[in-house]
C-alpha cells in the first residue's frame, strides 16, 4: 500500500496545451477520458483515479473505442460509467480481496443487509494448500438478495474475486454464487458454503 501518490505532471506544460489540472493535481478528463482540450486523452493515475494497473488497460479500452468509433469493441463506445465493479486485492501473506460495500457502508446507504461468514479453514483448498488462515465475508441486501459486497482474506482471494464480480456486475442475485457447481478441490467452491444463508 502507498499513501501520498500524485500524478507526475508538472514538466508536461499542459496549460500550454489546454489542459485542465484538478485541484489535487490530476489531469481533468470526463466519462471518456477527454481532457479540457480537443483530441487530448488522459489515461492511467494521471486522472486521479483508482491507481491499478488493471484500472489503466481499461482505461486503453475507453480511449481505443472512442478513436476506433466502437470498431475495436465490437461497435460498442466505452466509457469510465461501464466499470460498474472494482475488485482490488493485497498481495500479503494471506492475500485479500475486495469489492463492493463492507457492512457498516451498506448501513450508512440505508441497506438492510444480511451478512454470510465463512472461516478460510472450513474451505478443503485451504486444507491441502496448509494455509487454513483467514476469513471470508459477504454482504447481501436483504430485499433484493444482490450481492453488495465481498471482502475475502484467503489464499487465491485475488483469483476468487473476480469470479465475484462478474456476479455483481451481471446484477445476479447471491443464490448463483451459492448454487454453482465448482470444481473440486478449489478455493472458489467455497461460495457454496460462503453464501448458504
Amino acid at each position: 500500500m502507498a499513501t501520498g501518490r500524485a500524478p507526475n505532471i508538472r514538466k508536461l506544460n499542459l496549460e500550454a496545451a489546454g489542459v485542465e489540472v484538478t485541484p489535487r493535481g490530476a489531469v481533468k478528463v470526463d466519462e471518456y477520458l477527454k481532457t479540457t482540450a480537443p483530441d487530448i486523452y488522459a489515461m492511467g493515475d494521471v486522472t486521479g483515479g483508482l491507481q491499478h494497473t488493471y484500472v489503466s488497460l481499461d482505461d486503453f479500452r475507453v480511449v481505443i473505442s472512442q478513436l476506433t468509433g466502437g470498431k475495436s469493441s465490437g461497435g460498442k463506445i466505452y466509457t469510465t460509467k461501464d466499470r460498474k465493479n472494482v475488485p482490488y486485492s493485497v498481495f500479503l501473506r494471506t492475500p485479500y480481496a475486495r469489492i463492493g460495500m463492507n457492512e457498516t457502508e451498506a448501513g450508512a446507504a440505508g441497506r438492510k443487509v444480511k451478512i454470510a461468514k465463512l472461516p478460510t479453514a472450513a474451505v478443503p483448498k485451504a486444507q491441502v494448500l496448509k494455509a487454513p488462515q483467514g476469513f471470508m465475508k459477504a454482504v447481501i441486501d436483504a430485499d433484493t438478495g444482490k450481492i453488495l459486497g465481498v471482502m475475502l482474506l484467503c489464499q487465491e482471494a485475488y483469483e476468487m474475486i473476480n469470479t465475484v464480480k462478474t456476479a455483481m456486475d451481471l446484477d445476479a442475485d447471491y443464490t448463483v454464487l451459492r448454487d454453482q457447481i465448482y470444481t473440486h478441490p478449489t478455493m472458489t467452491e467455497a461460495f457454496n458454503d460462503l453464501f448458504a444463508i
